[in-house]
């Protein structure tokens, strides 16, 4: 009768493992000759890492074992592991992590904000009434001018301003001094006019003096002339 509290002897069996690769999944392949399913265990840790263990006899109270931790791959989805058994190997397979891209539209030029600068309210008012100020001076002062210059043809032509109800005191006394005034200086400007009249008459007297003398003396000349000819023909007869 066998002695069934025997001891096994174990003998570590190196365990051949490669990943291939599909558009959906990473595979694992791990060769395992003599095995059979039921002697293979599979199972993912906490850490990530995919522990592969199995055993088997090889006669007597010899077997043969694996044990081997293999890390996997972060694209993959470990809660979607699924693991087949077939000739002599062992496929475990890893789903990839299916992620969405975003469908981003093309990004159309975005256009500076244009920044106003706010305007200063004061500044503003300042500018529009020294603006106003100017228009009204200078239509002022022209207005102003041409008033006055019809007042003065006005004094110069009637001689003397009358006022209906003037009031007498100072005032009157002022715009005397006023008509005055304006009384010498048309003096002044008829006599500069009549002297400029009266050198104008005088060159022109003096020009019509001179041309007769011209002529005068033009005259004395061509009788002299002829006065000589005569006494020549006379002498020549003789």
């Amino acid at each position: 009768m066998a002695n069934i509290g025997t001891d096994r002897v174990y003998q570590d069996f190196e365990l051949a493992t490669r990943w291939t690769s599909e558009p959906d999944a990473e595979i694992l392949v791990a060769d395992l000759p003599g095995f059979k399913k039921e002697q293979v265990k599979v199972a993912v840790t906490e850490t990530r890492k995919l522990r592969l263990k199995g055993e088997r006899p090889t006669g007597g109270n010899k077997w043969i074992r694996f044990h081997q931790e293999i890390p996997v791959p972060l694209t993959v989805d470990i809660d979607s592991v699924s693991a087949m058994f077939k000739d002599n190997k062992l496929y475990i397979r890893h789903p990839k992590v299916k992620t969405e891209i975003p469908q981003t539209k093309p990004l159309s030029p975005v256009k500076p904000p244009v920044i106003m600068k706010p305007r200063d309210h004061h500044e503003t008012k300042q500018g529009q009434g020294s603006k106003e100020i100017v228009g009204k001076s200078s239509g002022g002062k022209t207005d102003q001018l041409k008033h006055d210059a019809q007042q003065k043809v006005r004094e110069l032509q009637s001689g003397k301003k009358k006022l209906i109800g003037e009031p007498k005191g100072p005032l009157c006394y002022k715009d005397e001094e006023k008509d005055k005034v304006g009384a010498k200086w048309f003096e002044k400007y008829k006599e500069a006019t009549g002297n400029v009249v009266k050198e104008a008459k005088n060159k022109r007297q003096l020009l019509c003096n001179l041309a007769a003398s011209i002529s005068l003396v033009l005259l004395i000349l061509l009788y002299a002339r002829n006065a000589v000819r005569s006494s020549l023909v006379w002498i020549s007869e003789e």
